[in-house]
């Protein structure tokens, strides 16, 4: 890679703030677009330049757009001249690819998409480049993809040619294998696939070195992120907080995450709604996080309210309101809402004020030999198959009052 270890692009971050830019929020916010325009200059990123006018409603500078293309074009050229110059061998593939490389590194630097996907493209289908050298092209079009809009068609062409091409490598390649795994964990969060996402980003974390994606506190974000709404309570810690790199991460540099954790681990529910409105803000700022922030937020109090319900066999909907920082009202709208809908097993008593779980409902020796949270989703896993298996018999009727036997 064209870029030193250890250092992301500053170019990536182009991305979010263009996006924050789409936001109603900050559509006249000077300073993120002071920003933006100040990293495309800087990059003499013409065609990205091109492309966020279009996007952004901008003014089009053409001579300023002319000036960044003459400095594109010099660049390219004295790419060029570099292979012409350079004495390659016909078998001397590496300095070969070193040439393509450059190339292709510039071409994403400076956001020409269409260039840079043509490129990488001819790469992979050449089966004369090394293995190794096609896998690198397959990543660059997967952060082309995740640079411009996140994709997630071009993101999952990308995951699937890489898969591909590394599970075809005789011996494997731990460092490509490595990589693939926190290409992979960034696709899983864009399709909404938190558990995956959890486990390959807790186990790339203590070995990530494809900072060329993404810098190390934006991977340590997204681990924590995925890792609280998929493991199990019983792993969180675990995960969190004993394990090494990740756990020394927490507690040195990203205390903000550490308290989104642990309020909720220790059960401080008003301190952890807090914590998880920052998230919601910080969510809806990231191109790939934006689609389902809303979802995630959801997912977040619905975990708490399982977590303080599962300790009792009915509270008062005051304590549970004091508890979380929030009115009596609002408390009893959401579990309301979410009991209605079979994600909470509990019951309502508007007069007495109070919610009944209904986990406590059954026969105590069978419940003193399981988890409340293992009792609690086996109950509702019971009621979703009921319900539907309703449905399949209601639907097995009708099927067979028009079918001849």
């Amino acid at each position: 890679m064209g870029e030193g270890e250890g250092v992301t692009p500053a170019y990536m971050q182009l991305a979010h703030w263009r996006f924050a830019l789409r936001l109603p929020e900050y559509q006249g916010d000077k300073e993120l677009r002071d920003k933006l325009m100040t990293g495309i200059k800087q990059g003499n990123m013409a065609p990205y330049y091109k492309e966020v006018c279009a996007d952004l409603g901008w003014e089009f500078n053409s001579s300023l757009h002319d000036e960044m293309v003459a400095a594109n074009v010099k660049r390219l050229e004295e790419l060029e001249k570099e292979h012409e110059n350079n004495v390659l061998d016909e078998e001397d593939q590496s300095q070969l690819c070193g040439v393509w490389q450059s190339k292709l590194d510039y071409l994403c630097s400076i956001g020409d998409s269409e260039a840079a996907t043509s490129l990488a493209t001819s790469k992979i289908e050449d089966k004369t480049v090394p293995k190794s050298h096609r896998i690198d092209a397959v990543f660059s079009l997967f952060r082309v993809s995740f640079f411009h809009g996140c994709n997630i068609k071009g993101m999952s062409s990308a995951i699937e040619k890489a898969t591909e091409l590394i599970e075809g490598i005789s011996g494997g390649d731990w460092s490509a294998r490595n990589k693939l795994k926190a290409y992979e964990g960034v696709w899983s969060l864009a399709i909404r696939d938190f558990t995956r996402a959890a486990h390959l980003f807790v186990d790339v974390v203590p070995t990530f070195e494809s900072y060329e994606l993404a810098d190390f506190g934006t991977i340590i974000r997204y681990t924590v992120l995925a890792c609280m709404i998929a493991l199990p309570r019983c792993d969180l810690r675990k995960k969190l907080m004993h394990h090494g790199v990740m756990a020394q991460a927490l507690h040195s540099q990203y205390q903000d995450l550490r308290e989104y954790f642990v309020s909720l681990y220790d059960g401080r529910y008003s301190d952890f709604l807090v914590c998880l409105a920052r998230i919601e803000v910080e969510m809806k700022r990231d191109p790939l996080l934006h689609p389902h922030y809303r979802h995630y937020v959801q997912e977040m109090r619905l975990r708490a309210y399982k977590q303080i319900l599962q300790a009792y066999r009915s509270l008062s909907l005051e304590y549970m309101a004091n508890s979380f920082g929030v009115t009596t009202e609002f408390v009893e709208r959401e579990v309301a809402r979410f009991a209605a809908a079979g994600r909470l097993q509990c019951k309502i008593d508007s007069v007495a004020g109070t919610v009944i779980t209904s986990a406590h409902l059954g026969d105590d020796s069978v419940r003193s030999k399981e988890a409340p949270e293992a009792s609690l989703d086996r109950n509702i896993l019971y009621q979703t198959t009921v319900k539907r298996g309703d449905i399949l018999l209601n639907r097995l009727k009708k099927l067979a009052r028009v079918m001849d036997f």
